[in-house]
């Protein structure tokens, strides 16, 4: 090996391609034979550093087969003996592999966070488990692949990190190591190498090769793929090393000034019944952007982004994602971009302003297709026979013949229904010209061939860069030819047809961007002696872009608009009935959702309808209802443990489908659960690669929810039963931490040892006692679940520890009356007997019982308001004071984090004012119950 090894390092020393472990070009057999002897070397107590290079082809040949869950599991599973402190020196024999035979480093975020076996799964090349993905993805990205004109690896591992869809998290994390990436893409798809410049070695990728054809699909996709992009891969430059990022970043910003990204959002207007509409917006995606260097791309992965028109702020990366379509409650804001960031970053901000824009209005026009959705009709011009919507801050007056008023679901917008007739008055064309809208003259022009995707009907399409854009052009009276002009260039004179007959018009193949194609039809001689007659010219406007792999209902579907926040939930999100989940269609249809978990293999394990057929439209709180039906009928909860991902399917049958997929974020650190008949088993798993630094575990039992007792991070490792009635355990190492509530067993007799009876220690009335508990209940509401009745036992944890923390702030009183309150059936009466504490003269707790419900816009005008009544009432005149009542009357367990240094000053005045957190708890109790459902803890502002 180690001959071997040399010889294939000196080979490539000219290319620059690094080594992976697994180009040993053993075969089976002889693999076989060399575990046999490593493990017997292991058990009987020898060396292992003699070996240190058989080790690494063994490690590396673990990571080939590791199917996405625990590599150390899996590894010691196959080498009896094995101690889990020699994990260590795995990272020594790679370190080794790399610096005599310059093997490849691994790179990316996910090589640092798991910084051992990033090593063997990199050296791996592509493991199992990710190859039907990556064969999936390089035929979705076999077009964008064939037009690259430089095949650096670094050039293609980002083209491919920026534009893959619905790709698992292991399978984004793996897509981080750009340079790996386009290695492998190289390795598997160019076949025309030079003599020492191949990127594998030629044993081991007809081993992947073959492993990848034997998977259902991947054999045609890989194949596809290949016959795309080989021919145009022939005679272009390869370089030795990859472009360095200062070159990159400088090409891909010259790119973006010479073709903008077109990131202008489409609005529609969506049919809900009753006269109304809804306002949907739909977001390009913003990869075009995100490829023009590391810092936009990592800025656009992490910073937050809001809709102007909506006040979610939707989750780091949405922009990215693939589902970016929402429904606005407001109308946007002309003067303000249609997207914009929670912060600033002077590349985006700027395209943000000049391309992400609506039109100006004051009055915007959209018309009514036959699939009952109005687009946006920028250029203002309508015709005789259709139907539009006219929308506008101010009424509509002396409505004309065919128009009807209607409603748009958004704040400050008035509209009307228009019916344009065939034959138009004086006076209509003198109300439309009042409103700067234009009547359509009589030369119909559209697209020919394939459709333009979202033709409007009046000049805008959108089009890919692998169609050639046709269009026919028919008048209806003598026109003698056609002048077309396309982005300014040289104008084409095209003759015309007899009226009624078409001209066709093809264009070439264009650039992703946006293009004009002018068109100016000269009149006919017939009609010299009409000096009136004016000479007609128009535009089309193109939007072209890369193609998008087509999901089975996610894109184009007009039937179903299904939105989900957060837009990336992992699993354990979706399955505590965390998400919110909205569906917009026709109303009165009805859809049917499934749910589905696969392991880490991506074999089905669990299939279910969460409910009989929901009726259109379905809002977060009716699909959370539906859900938590479910979860409590279903006993799926150890299948949810066992998955690696799982998928909500939306069927809507004609409608359409819609899949929702969700992920396990595998933490660095994490605990990882077994169910073994009655019993459960509770292990640590520590891939953070940090010698020498222990993780810290931690557990609070449900019995004594507020009391730490350490773990021994030996036999957490190792691996421990859980006792009933179980409890939160906590892990960290570093800046990684877990947290999971594992339920098991009955905690008594009877009826009463399905849930707990948790005995809390007292809250001292100091701010340091408090901010402590917070963060306890912090840890108790955010941590995952696991087992026997957990949602229901976290509860009674998370409801008597809050009602404890309100009433060290507010008083023992309060705390009673609020536990009192909680457990009664008797809303009325527990609201008064809470006014009744409030012990104040005046109006101020009459005020607050009458007037709270009424108060909207979420907590900031909750805030306000509540700080402008305090004043005037004269309970307190200080606004940030009176704000943070209101926090932590509303999410106790978030004020730590919110306020840090300046907490224990402030908590130390508030507590000298109980009245003005008691009357904040009214406002927030009085929101939590406002719906006559269970009574509620909390409100849901966000």
């Amino acid at each position: 090996m180690e001959r071997h090894f040399a010889s294939l390092a000196e080979r490539r020393a000219t290319s620059g391609f690094p080594l992976f472990a697994l180009e040993h070009g053993l075969d089976e057999g002889e693999l076989e034979e060399i575990g046999k002897q490593l493990r017997a070397r292991l058990n009987t107590g020898l060396r292992l550093a003699p070996h240190w290079l058989l080790w690494t082809i063994y490690a590396a040949e673990r990571g080939y087969t590791y199917e996405g869950g625990e590599y150390w599991q899996s590894f010691e599973d196959v080498t009896p003996g094995w101690d889990s402190r020699d994990r260590y020196r795995v990272t020594a024999w790679f370190s080794k592999f790399q610096s005599t035979y310059n093997g490849v480093v691994p790179s990316g975020p996910w090589a640092s966070h798991f910084s051992i076996i990033a090593w063997p799964i990199t050296h791996a090349v592509l493991p199992r488990y990710l190859q039907q993905q990556f064969a999936r993805t390089l035929y979705d990205l076999r077009f964008m692949l064939a037009r690259l004109t430089t095949i650096e690896p670094a050039v293609i591992g980002r083209l491919i990190a920026n534009n893959v869809y619905h790709a698992s998290t292991r399978f984004e994390q793996f897509l981080q190591q750009e340079e790996l990436v386009g290695r492998i893409v190289l390795a598997l798809l160019h076949q025309d190498l030079r003599e020492g410049e191949e990127p594998l070695l030629p044993a081991t990728l007809d081993r992947i090769v073959a492993d990848l054809e034997q998977m259902r699909h991947a054999r045609s996709w890989l194949r596809e793929a290949s016959r795309v992009v080989a021919d145009r891969f022939k005679g272009i430059g390869r370089g030795a090393a990859p472009t360095s990022s200062g070159e990159v970043q400088a090409s891909a910003e010259r790119q973006l000034q010479e073709a903008r990204p077109d990131i202008r959002p489409d609005l529609r207007l969506r049919y809900v019944g009753d006269g109304r509409w809804t306002l949907v917006i739909d977001v390009p995606n913003f990869k075009a952007i995100a490829a023009v260097n590391p810092d936009i791309r990592q800025f656009l992965r992490q910073s937050r982004s809001k809709l102007n028109g909506d006040d979610v702020r939707r989750p780091a990366g949405w922009v990215l994602s693939g589902n970016r379509r929402a429904v606005l409650k407001a109308w946007p804001d002309p003067s303000r971009p249609l997207v914009s960031f929670e912060s600033p970053n002077g590349v985006v901000d700027h395209l943000l302003e000049s391309e992400c824009r609506m039109s100006p209005g004051p009055i915007w026009l959209f018309r009514i297709g036959g699939d009952g959705t109005a687009r946006e009709i920028v250029s203002r011009l309508m015709r005789p026979g259709y139907a539009y919507i006219l929308a506008s801050p101010d009424e509509f007056e002396d409505l004309q013949e065919g128009m009807t008023g209607c409603a748009i679901d958004c704040s400050d917008i008035c509209a009307v229904r228009v019916s344009v007739p065939s034959d138009v008055s004086d006076d209509y064309m003198q109300w439309l010209r009042r409103r700067n809208l234009e009547l359509a003259r009589t030369i119909r022009v559209w697209p020919a061939g394939l459709p333009g995707r979202n033709w409007d009907g009046e000049g805008r399409s959108e089009w890919l860069t692998s169609e050639s854009p046709c269009f026919g052009i028919v008048p209806d009276h003598p026109v003698d030819s056609y002048i077309v002009t396309l982005d300014d260039g040289a104008a084409m004179a095209f003759q015309a047809g007899e009226p009624g007959e078409p001209t066709f018009i093809q264009l070439p193949q264009l650039a992703a961007g946006t293009h004009r194609l002018n068109v100016k039809a000269r009149r006919s001689a017939a009609l010299d002696g009409l000096g009136g007659v004016p000479t007609h010219e128009g535009y089309l406007e193109l939007r072209v872009r890369e193609p998008e792999p087509w999901i089975p209902g996610t894109n184009s579907h007009v039937g179903l608009v299904v939105t989900s926040n957060p837009h990336d939930a992992a699993l354990d999100v979706f399955w505590e009935n965390e998400l919110d989940l909205t569906v917009f269609g026709p109303e009165g249809r009805q859809v049917i959702p499934h749910v589905s978990l696969e392991d880490a293999k991506g074999e089905e394990i669990y299939s279910a309808q969460v409910c009989p057929p929901m009726d259109l439209p379905i809002f977060p709180e009716t699909w959370k209802k539906r859900f938590l039906e479910y979860l409590r009928r279903e006993n799926a909860e150890w299948r949810y443990l066992e998955a690696a991902s799982g998928l909500l399917t939306i069927e809507g049958q004609e409608l359409g489908r819609f899949d929702v997929r969700f992920d396990h974020d595998a933490l660095p650190v994490r605990w990882v659960l077994r169910h073994r008949g009655e019993a459960v088993s509770l292990r640590l798993v520590d891939d953070t690669g940090q010698e020498g630094a222990e993780p810290k575990c931690r557990f609070f039992s449900m019995e004594t929810p507020t009391r730490i007792e350490r773990l021994d991070a030996g036999s957490a490792l190792s691996g421990f039963d859980v006792q009933s009635p179980g409890g939160l355990f906590i892990t960290q190492n570093g800046k990684f931490r877990d947290l999971v509530i594992v339920s098991t067993g009955l905690s008594g007799s009877g009826l009463e040892g399905l849930g707990v009876q948790p005995v809390y220690d007292s809250i001292a009335d100091s701010p340091k006692s408090i901010i402590k508990h917070m963060r306890i209940l912090r840890y108790w509401r955010t941590a995952r679940l696991a087992g026997f009745l957990a949602n229901a036992r976290r509860a009674q944890v998370v409801i008597g520890l809050t009602t404890r923390l309100h009433g060290a702030l507010a008083g023992r009183d309060w705390g009673r009356a609020e536990a009192a309150f909680m457990r009664s059936n008797d809303r009325e009466n527990g609201f008064d007997h809470l006014q009744s504490l409030l012990d104040h003269r005046g109006g101020f707790p009459a005020v607050l019982r009458r007037d709270a419900v009424s108060i909207e816009g979420g907590r900031k005008a909750i805030a306000s308001w509540y700080a402008e009544l305090a004043a005037r009432y004269g309970v307190c005149s200080d606004q940030a004071l009176c704000t943070l009542a209101v926090d932590i009357a509303s999410r106790p367990h978030e004020v730590p984090r919110l306020y840090r240094d300046r907490l224990p000053a402030l908590l130390k005045r508030i507590m000298a004012k109980p009245l003005l957190l008691r009357g904040a708890r009214i406002v927030a109790l009085s929101h939590a119950c406002a719906d006559n459902g269970p009574a509620e803890l909390l409100p849901r502002w966000e």
